[in-house]
């Protein structure tokens, strides 16, 4: 024990000395050693000596319960269940030519994906770009549902600032200082809103935020484009600038990340079968491989 704890003590100096291995056995299981020069870098360099004592001292009980267990399964193992080395190897192999095919991809693969290539792809499989549910590209805001006769005239004021929201959310055209009086006004006001109407969404998400019954979707989406829903408590302003329905072409731009990452995966692809069949065709000229 005394020459254990001399042992432990000593590691702590191997982070600032690093010493060269010196056969100093550290632990023992059966004929298999723990050198301490095995030990060196386990404890990270500035670590305080009580938590060093305390990683040294749990790695040299893992060493040693790890290797207890081998032993263990193998006396009890069939041989048969002992047969791994083919198994080690071919896993070992596809780790090799996984970390080297990710460092080729990562070195040469062509990330860059232009408008006209996702334009070209989407025209060229449009089959796949089928919706399964309707989407919109809205504007919409919840405000309070305020008393109209109050001669509060903070209330009278918010009525009238509201009444600038809706507006500005109905309006054809809206200009950049519409934009930002409306972005202002509802971040002021409102107790939820989007007003992102460049980029679509699902009409289901949008449901979720207005209490209506918009069955069939298709046929109200149809109907209606700009509304009011007044409840008790809220009332919700949302005009619905553009909808494409389930069974269309999905918009471009509602698949643009999705046809992106498509791409990437082809070119992905691609550059794995090249490597493939580069590798064949330089052992082929180097006389490297022969089939008998």
């Amino acid at each position: 024990m005394q020459k254990f704890v001399i042992i432990v003590g000593l590691l702590t100096l191997l982070v600032a000395c690093k010493p060269k291995p010196d056969g100093e056995v550290v632990a023992r299981v059966m004929d298999e050693y723990l050198y301490l020069s095995e030990l060196e870098g386990i404890v990270p360099p500035g670590t305080l000596q009580t938590d060093s004592l305390e990683a040294i001292q749990a790695y040299i009980h893992n060493w040693i319960q790890q290797k207890l267990l081998i032993q263990k399964a193998k006396r009890n193992l069939p041989e048969h269940q002992k047969i791994f080395e083919q198994e080690i190897e071919n896993y070992r192999n596809s780790l090799i030519i996984f970390a080297y095919q990710n460092a080729l991809i990562e070195q040469a693969v062509d990330t860059v994906i232009s408008e006209s290539d996702l334009e070209n792809y989407y025209e060229e499989n449009k089959q796949m770009f089928l919706l399964r549910n309707n989407v919109v590209r809205v504007r919409f805001v919840k405000l309070e549902n305020l008393p109209k006769n109050s001669r509060d005239r903070d209330i009278q004021a918010r009525i009238k600032e509201n009444q600038t929201i809706a507006e500005l959310i109905f309006s054809q055209n809206l200009t950049g200082e519409d934009w930002l009086k409306l972005s202002e006004l509802s971040q002021k006001n409102s107790t939820n809103f989007y007003l992102d109407s460049d980029h679509w969404i699902y009409f289901n998400d949008l449901l979720k935020e207005i209490p209506i019954d918009a069955y069939p979707q298709e046929d109200f989406l149809r109907r209606h484009s700009k509304f009011e829903v007044p409840d008790d408590d809220y009332i919700y302003y949302v005009n619905i600038v553009e909808f494409s329905l389930r069974g269309d072409y999905s918009p471009i731009e509602f698949e643009h990340e999705k046809i992106r990452n498509i791409i990437l995966n082809n070119r992905k692809v691609q550059l794995i079968e090249n490597l493939r069949n580069e590798v064949m065709v330089e052992g082929q000229e180097r006389n490297w491989f022969e089939i008998y």
